[in-house]
């Protein structure tokens, strides 16, 4: 079970108007803060320090996490928990979107269910017209939510199956130690909670490659995948940049899609 996390609302009507923005757009903390609301909520939260959402909107925009025209960066998240030591990592960066039996949601509960926070991403349905960012916990054997833009019952209690299938992407926030989950998992130890915490422990390591950084011996090499189409970046990255995770690994699937891009480059496919 996890602890209520601290709420807050990018409408509030103390900070809703106030510019969350980058040259050339006009957007507020109540039309486009709702992820860094979402951060605010689980920093004060595990912290205990305050931490509003004009703080995470300042942070966001001071380190160019702020998308014109848009919300944040998906990058966002793992600088800012970092910023308080706390670990965060986006936990897959295939789209879930309209499909609820993706393993993703599954690995989502299990983490919840270990003393995590989540903050998730939905797409167009019962909680958003577009892309909105929702702070997820888990208490009495039930999906909770802070709905950074809402407190109706339909959004802070929906439906799980209307969840799985509107929820995109997810971030994973530690915080086992502020639930008093690490010592509980450590006294009933077993294999199959190793096998978990092995495929947390992955999960994290993976992150950290997940990002545009690399090696310059391979510079040639790389803008000629990018520019013949063999490699195609995924959501932005911490730099803002498709996320090309050049130091991730490779798995088969991913493999023959690159020789089968290649082949085609080449006209033998």
């Amino acid at each position: 079970m996890n602890k209520r996390p601290v709420s807050y609302l990018q409408t509030d009507k103390r900070w809703k108007a106030l510019p969350y923005r980058v040259k050339g757009e006009t957007a507020t903390i109540g039309g486009s803060g709702c992820g860094p609301t979402a951060a605010a909520m689980l920093i004060e939260t595990l912290t205990g320090q305050t931490f509003t959402p004009v703080d995470a909107c300042a942070w966001s925009v001071a380190h160019g996490y702020k998308a014109l025209n848009a919300g944040t960066y998906y990058g966002y998240f793992a600088p800012q928990f970092a910023a308080f030591g706390i670990k965060c990592w986006q936990l897959s960066w295939t789209n879930a979107y309209h499909n609820p039996k993706s393993k993703v949601h599954d690995q989502a509960l299990e983490y919840l269910k270990q003393g995590y926070y989540l903050i998730a991403l939905m797409k167009k349905g019962n909680w958003t017209s577009g892309g909105h960012f929702i702070v997820v916990w888990w208490a009495d054997g039930k999906i909770r939510i802070n709905d950074p833009a809402s407190t109706r019952d339909r959004r802070v209690n929906g439906d799980i199956n209307t969840f799985r299938n509107e929820a995109a992407y997810y971030w994973v926030v530690d915080a086992r130690a502020y639930n008093g989950a690490a010592d509980k998992e450590d006294d009933d130890m077993d294999q199959d909670k190793f096998n978990k915490m092995f495929m947390t422990a992955m999960q994290q390591y993976r992150q950290e490659l997940r990002d545009n950084d690399c090696s310059g011996w391979s510079q040639k090499a790389r803008q000629f995948a990018v520019d013949n189409g063999i490699f195609a970046g995924g959501g932005p990255g911490p730099d803002g940049q498709p996320n090309y995770m050049w130091e991730d690994l490779l798995t088969r699937e991913q493999c023959a899609q690159v020789l089968y891009a290649f082949a085609t480059k080449l006209g033998l496919a």
